[in-house]
């Protein structure tokens, strides 16, 4: 993946967004696979909508409360909710094919590495699931809050909670490894990039941790609900706007507006930031990085196809124009 050089952050520009309408009540997770986008609501019903035409293309009705969390492995969505169950649905069919009981309390976040589903619950437990079986093979206990997010690194699997904690656990042993500790109310959103943890709180910060050494290395104040990564972007959602911030300086560099509630999730594929919101929709945000005049060139040269001599020719005539 080309990295975004950190010189060219202010030239980011950000087309017009494509608002989803659909859901009859808050969005909650939005996730994305190829050119899909699915989201999770409190009206109970996940929708899977295509990224191209912003169309509805399926509704999966199964659960009997609201959507808390949706995660995509293969053909398969697995989906978290208050009644207490995880479910595992068919992508192409749009059918619930397993339901997974075990949590005594709402299930507030659901991630999937391989043949395993992790989950972490208002019960203060995560759980490991086969997804085969659908049995639950391993209790996780530690926090002493609601499990408010879960997700994976390589064998880590890594928790926020409502006890102002994230835990970093092995997934082999189960056994929690470290616990970062610096939030000062619960953490709602984590997200991951190489060596780096980047968590959202309700403290209205974002911290930058080092998942190695557990240490934080930054903080990020003035927003958060929601976090999302790509490159050394960081994508952030709060009340009614998405800040893109710049990892290495810390700094809020655009700020996207539209949505007129909180923004629950970001999620970005390729230059497309994805958000779903309180406001019942989903907005579809086209970014573009223009480093300088060449590369706007090439990249119209790019959406064309040329003889590599007149591509070249074009270049070269671009290029002493300049001087």
């Amino acid at each position: 993946m080309t990295e975004t050089p950190t010189e060219n952050l202010a030239e980011i520009q950000i087309g017009l967004a494509k608002v989803l309408e659909g859901h009859k009540s808050n969005v909650l997770p939005v996730t994305i696979k190829d050119n899909l986008i699915i989201s999770g609501s409190y009206d109970k019903t996940i929708k899977i909508w295509d990224i191209e035409s912003g169309l509805c293309l399926k509704t999966l009705e199964d659960h009997t409360a609201m959507v808390w969390s949706v995660a995509i492995k293969d053909n398969l969505i697995i989906s978290s909710s208050n009644d207490n169950t995880i479910k595992i649905w068919d992508i192409n069919f749009g059918s619930c094919i397993k339901t997974l009981e075990c949590h005594t309390n709402y299930i507030r976040s659901v991630a999937i590495k391989d043949n395993l589903i992790i989950s972490g619950s208002y019960d203060k437990n995560i759980k490991i699931w086969d997804i085969e079986s659908g049995k639950c093979i391993k209790k996780l206990k530690g926090h002493t809050g609601t499990v408010w997010f879960t997700a994976i690194k390589d064998n880590l699997i890594i928790s926020g909670s409502n006890d102002k904690t994230i835990k970093i656990w092995d997934i082999e042993s189960g056994l929690c490894i470290k616990t970062l500790k610096g939030h000062t109310n619960l953490i709602n959103s984590v997200a991951i990039k190489d060596n780096l943890l980047i968590s959202g709180s309700d403290d209205k910060t974002i911290k930058i941790w080092d998942i190695n050494s557990g240490s934080c290395i930054k903080t990020l104040e003035g927003h958060i609900m929601s976090v999302a990564i790509k490159d050394n972007l960081i994508i952030s959602g709060s009340y009614k706007t998405i800040n893109i911030w710049d990892i290495e300086s810390g700094k809020c560099i655009k700020t996207l507006e539209g949505h007129t509630e909180w923004v629950n999730s970001v999620a970005i594929k390729d230059n497309l930031i994805i958000s779903g919101s309180d406001d019942k929709t989903i907005r579809i945000h086209p970014i573009t990085i223009f480093p300088n005049e060449s590369s706007k060139f090439q990249s119209v040269i790019n959406s064309y196809w040329l003889p590599e001599y007149l591509e070249q020719h074009l270049m070269d005539c671009f290029n002493h124009d300049k001087d």
